[in-house]
């Protein structure tokens, strides 16, 4: 019983470290808000067009909903085809535009999970003319609402040109049928 006790005691330590990336205590600074969703819709999925670049992407809209907010009355509703086996199971959701993020310490957002699913999500920023490629961390989302926040210092010098922000889903599990998770409040923190 004691054996039993102390795995079970060791596994629930290991998932809370997991997870301990996500949720945690916004650091300090001055916050900015990147995108509320309550000014229009300036997001676009990979779709059946980025096939031409490599493997078929899961990704099937990025729509305004009122399903679900952390601020405001909007998020955006991501949402993905069917992630069988034979699938890549990557889905990607992207904001193209010319912005200086110069000085940003941390990118935030939040997000609502609402599968009994776990996604892994992941941002990435390409910036300059280059479109330099600058993949920030991945997360694990569990079903429910978390905030993840991203460490930009690692590309301090390309922040005052970000060509795109984009958001990644690279899940292994199967989930056959069409999906959806909700982000909203999308701010960086100075």
């Amino acid at each position: 019983m004691k054996k039993i006790l102390v795995f079970l005691s060791v596994f629930l330590i290991s998932c809370s470290a997991i997870f301990a990336q996500v949720d945690q205590e916004l650091p300090k600074g001055k916050v900015e808000l990147f995108d509320g969703f309550e000014n229009g819709n300036f997001w676009i999925w990979a779709g059946f067009d980025w096939d031409q670049y490599g493997d078929h992407k899961i990704s099937s809209g990025a729509n305004i909903s009122r399903d679900w907010a952390s601020e405001g009355k909007h998020s955006l509703e991501l949402t993905m085809e069917p992630l069988t086996a034979d699938s890549t199971k990557s889905a990607v959701w992207f904001y193209d535009g010319t912005n200086d993020l110069s000085g940003s310490k941390y990118l935030v957002m939040d997000f609502y999970n609402p599968e009994d699913y776990t996604y892994r999500i992941q941002a990435v920023i390409q910036a300059t003319s280059s479109w330099n490629w600058c993949a920030l961390d991945a997360y694990e989302l569990p079903k429910g609402h978390h905030t993840f926040v991203w460490d930009l210092s690692k590309y301090d010098e390309k922040l005052f040109d970000v060509r795109r922000i984009s958001v990644y889903n690279n899940s292994w599990e199967v989930l056959l049928k069409d999906s959806h998770i909700y982000v909203d409040n999308i701010r960086l923190i100075k």
